[in-house]
């Protein structure tokens, strides 16, 4: 299983008192494969914006052959093996944790509004509904997912965050500390030409959650989430070669008054945790490469270590390294 993350300086309006000095960090990598991790930013500043390329690379999670007891399923309920000879049921997600989860943006739902701390409804209204449209440009845009340009995310995003972004989407490879430079494994993006969606469903599950913080005497809303996707996916042309991948997303998007915003209640996504589990470990292009059963890999793939982790259940924390899961 894969871990990615990111980072980049933000900034609160200059009209409200300090520095946020908080260093939302972040990171995991998981490979069942499990595949890419998120990475915190750096705390928004009242200094002049800029925006850093320093993220944890993004390693993956090795899959186990163990048979898998979910925390969404019973426990005498078992992954269904995937029959090698044939391609995909007509269902590729029966007999999964995700066979009755609902499908693309049926499956996020938004908390009832109300007040929070000193925010009203409408504003958590529009937090929870701002928030679930970056989860759909991230997570289902179709263009996305099949490594074309993320302009449905990046137009999401506030000017310093979209600078940023827009910046490392070309970029690959990592410094010399091992973080990534590119910023497109911040979204779900298959490497283009690799891999071909089964179907138009999208599986999703999840959870989001709305507070009040407050950094260094400026108040926020925050909204927490901690959502799941999983895709049935093949080579092209390769039915017999089919899986499914398992993302993880556990995303903080902060509203609050954000220096060069067009408003003073807008988002700044905090990637701080997110995985990939089903992916290739050790890639630094920052696409998805699925770790296709037969498929011969990158050929300098980590060795995946450790107690294997279920990429079904919510609120799990990959390590860092490569990681074993217990199936997709």
């Amino acid at each position: 299983m894969r871990v990615r993350g990111g980072k980049a300086d933000w900034q609160y309006r200059s009209g409200l008192a300090g520095a946020i000095g908080v260093a939302i960090a972040a990171l995991l990598t998981t490979s069942g494969c499990t595949g890419s991790s998120g990475v915190p930013r750096a705390a928004p500043t009242t200094q002049t914006a800029q925006a850093t390329e320093a993220r944890t690379s993004s390693p993956g999670i090795g899959l186990s052959n163990a048979p898998v007891n979910s925390a969404f399923a019973s426990p005498t309920t078992k992954i269904a093996p995937r029959n090698p000879l044939t391609g995909p049921p007509a269902d590729p997600f029966a007999g999964t944790p995700a066979e009755h989860w609902g499908d693309g943006t049926a499956g996020i739902h938004l908390p009832a509004a109300r007040p929070i701390g000193t925010f009203t409804t409408a504003q958590v209204e529009f937090a929870y509904t701002t928030t679930r449209k970056l989860l759909v440009a991230a997570y289902l845009d179709r263009s996305t997912l099949l490594g074309g340009r993320p302009t449905a995310f990046a137009d999401l995003l506030i000017s310093q965050e979209r600078t940023w972004f827009v910046a490392g989407l070309t970029k690959t490879g990592v410094d010399k500390k091992g973080d990534e430079l590119g910023t497109r494994d911040l979204v779900m993006s298959f490497a283009p030409g690799g891999t071909q969606l089964i179907g138009s469903a999208v599986k999703v599950h999840g959870t989001m959650r709305a507070k009040t913080a407050t950094r260094d005497g400026n108040r926020m809303l925050d909204v927490d989430i901690d959502y799941l996707f999983v895709y049935a996916v093949q080579p092209p042309h390769q039915p017999t070669e089919w899986m499914r991948i398992v993302a993880q997303n556990s995303w903080t998007v902060m509203f609050g008054n954000w220096q060069g915003a067009a408003t003073p209640f807008e988002p700044w996504v905090d990637f701080d945790n997110f995985s990939v589990a089903g992916a290739q470990c050790g890639t630094t292009d920052g696409y998805v490469h699925p770790d296709y059963p037969h498929g011969s890999g990158n050929g300098t793939q980590p060795t995946p270590s450790g107690t294997p982790v279920d990429p079904y259940a919510l609120g799990g924390s990959a390590g860092p390294g490569c990681e074993a899961t217990t199936g997709t």
